[in-house]
């Protein structure tokens, strides 16, 4: 169920008296809008909708709004309905409401305000010229019916210049979601390994950077374990590598499930991964990996028919002071290697 314009807009009765008010018309102006509907809209209606739509057909800039098979045609009946309407209970909610809808059209379309604005006015201009003889005769009527013509009008514009409006900015608010949606999707492709959703070896070197700041200015103790599947190399030759990805997967999985909110993870290449653990001593950090290995060696990795024991080393290591990133890197890597030569399926440091 669409939303009534009114309702979205803010124009409720008090809204509606207030742009009234803005505007000049009030309750005496009601029997000008009987007289005006009566004395020039009636008997003139279809003389000013086609010197309208005569003047916009010749006019380059608006004539391209108006292309298409019987667009003209359709839109003069629209247009028709639109001035036996003019003035008639103005005050009322389903006035207001038309004229919103209305104005939602034209946004929709991507009418130019501008173009709006020059329509309106030369439509206040082919009324006037209507006025009967014994209007025009008289020049203190004349004058009110012209005055009341351009308030009408101006109530027209102005609630058209309101959708208008709200409608650009939605649109806006559209694109920006949308391009906020599309960063974020880009930052998390950025962010995340494809293969196993844990942190990409480039957004690890940025939270290992700004991890290490924080420890050389002496805010926090930092640790850091390289671990690396054992034998991953003979599952790929034996399973070929879409099992070898799969078992990579269920590893990163149970990594994930094995360490701390603050802690990241990420695959740094192949089988290995890398582990960034702030505010961590080091044997705390052994704690981590050791729950890591068990978990990992403790079940195989089932895959249909395929049940595949794994194992991990892990190599871990505490910043020193000063330590940059390459450097903290190659000794947990180092660690891991002798974590590897002690047989496989271990931590060390």
């Amino acid at each position: 169920m669409h939303q009534n314009l009114c309702d979205k807009y803010g124009f409720d009765k008090v809204g509606r008296e207030h742009r009234l008010a803005m505007i000049g018309l009030g309750q005496e102006d009601m029997a000008l809008a009987q007289q005006l509907h009566t004395e020039v809209l009636v008997p003139n209606c279809d003389t000013i909708v086609d010197k309208f739509y005569d003047f916009l057909g010749s006019n380059r800039d608006m004539a391209r709004f108006l292309a298409g098979p019987d667009i003209i045609s359709r839109l003069k009946k629209k247009h028709v309905g639109y001035l036996l309407s003019l003035g008639l209970d103005y005050q009322s909610e389903s006035y207001f409401e038309n004229r919103l809808f209305i104005g939602a059209v034209h946004a929709r379309i991507g009418l130019p305000l501008s173009y709006y604005l020059a329509a309106y006015r030369l439509l206040e201009e082919l009324i006037i010229r209507q006025f009967p003889q014994s209007i025009q005769r008289q020049p203190q009527q004349f004058l009110e019916l012209s005055a009341f013509v351009k308030k009408i009008a101006s109530l027209d514009v102005t609630l058209a210049i309101e959708i208008y409006h709200h409608t650009k900015v939605e649109h806006l608010l559209d694109s920006v979601h949308d391009l906020l949606d599309e960063k974020q999707q880009l930052t998390s492709q950025v962010q995340s390994d494809d293969l196993t959703q844990l942190a990409s070896r480039r957004y690890l070197l940025e939270v290992l950077t700004r991890e290490q700041e924080n420890a050389n200015q002496g805010k926090e103790i930092l640790c850091v374990a390289m671990a690396d599947l054992d034998h991953f190399k003979q599952i790929n030759d034996q399973q070929g590598h879409i099992v070898g990805d799969r078992v990579l997967k269920e590893v990163a999985q149970r990594i994930l499930s094995s360490i701390r909110d603050e802690d990241t993870v990420g695959r740094y290449g192949g089988e290995e991964f890398l582990l960034i653990l702030p505010h961590t001593p080091l044997e705390i950090a052994l704690q981590i990996a050791e729950r890591i290995r068990q978990h990992i060696a403790r079940t195989a990795v089932h895959l249909r028919e395929l049940s595949i024991p794994t194992t991990i080393s892990i190599g871990v290591v505490q910043h020193q002071p000063g330590e940059d990133a390459v450097t903290l890197i190659r000794r947990a890597d180092e660690a891991m290697y002798r974590a590897k030569q002690a047989g496989r399926n271990t931590v060390s440091t």
